[in-house]
């Protein structure tokens, strides 16, 4: 029999069940958008998400009018700090300004997700954020912002740049009637973020629809959940999730 593989940390835990290939960026960015759209972390043709693609500061991003179901590696589209596309087969939408004053505020936030998931738009128009009442949740503990000015859609820079300055440095951001930002360091923290927040807003919505009061974590154990779940869950939900979906839907990654 082969010999079991020794764990990076000496054997010290069960070895990880990996991804089982290699993904080039894009790869993964357009997975990221078929496993959101996969939860319903979507509204037909909108939302978008964007990647801090190189050093010039040029973002890949989501192509204006492909679903997220739908959307393969080779539809995205490189555009400019300034919104200009660079390459790519396909418009951005006008919105992309919602991201680019984000990314020049904070190199910490390399991948921007954007859209109007059913949950989280509906606490948006309550004006309401999403409570830490599960686990999960914690990974957002003192990292949330409601956005509670709507001023239409962001569409030149200077719009961007009033937003980035509402987000501040909130991982999780409800646009009051609008819908939800979800920011991360890379595209799979950027996945799993944006799935425990849309589940944060389901149960928050759901406790509302039942009329019974909800129970927050105390602040005295969220420190060490948040940093449990980033260092312990982030790499195998990405993993799982990736290896369903390619082998569902293995287009993706053309």
């Amino acid at each position: 029999m082969p010999e079991a593989a020794v764990p990076e940390d000496g054997g010290k835990s069960p070895a990880m069940p990996p991804l089982g290939l290699e993904l080039t960026e894009r790869q993964r960015l357009a997975c990221l958008h078929r496993i959101l759209a996969g939860i319903g972390f979507n509204e037909n043709m909108a939302g978008h998400v964007t990647v801090a693609a190189d050093a010039d500061a040029n973002l890949l991003a989501s192509p204006w009018g492909l679903w997220w179901d739908e959307v393969k590696a080779s539809d995205l589209v490189l555009v400019s700090p300034d919104g200009e596309v660079l390459d790519g087969r396909w418009d951005v939408s006008p919105a992309i300004f919602l991201h680019t004053g984000i990314h020049r505020a904070r190199p910490d936030a390399r991948v921007i997700v954007h859209n109007h998931p059913y949950h989280a738009t509906l606490l948006a128009t309550m004006g309401r954020l999403p409570e830490i009442t599960h686990q999960a949740a914690c990974m957002f503990d003192g990292a949330l912002a409601l956005v509670d000015e709507y001023d239409g859609q962001v569409l030149d820079a200077d719009a961007g740049a009033s937003l980035a300055r509402q987000v501040g440095d909130a991982d999780g951001v409800i646009l009051v009637n609008h819908g939800a930002i979800v920011i991360g360091a890379s595209v799979e923290e950027a996945a799993y973020r944006s799935v425990t927040f849309d589940r944060m807003c389901r149960l928050t919505a759901d406790g509302l629809t039942a009329g019974v009061a909800t129970h927050e974590i105390a602040l005295e154990h969220r420190g060490a959940l948040k940093d449990a779940f980033r260092t312990h869950a982030l790499d195998a939900f990405w993993n799982g999730a990736v290896r369903m979906l390619v082998r569902e839907e293995p287009d993706v990654l053309e």
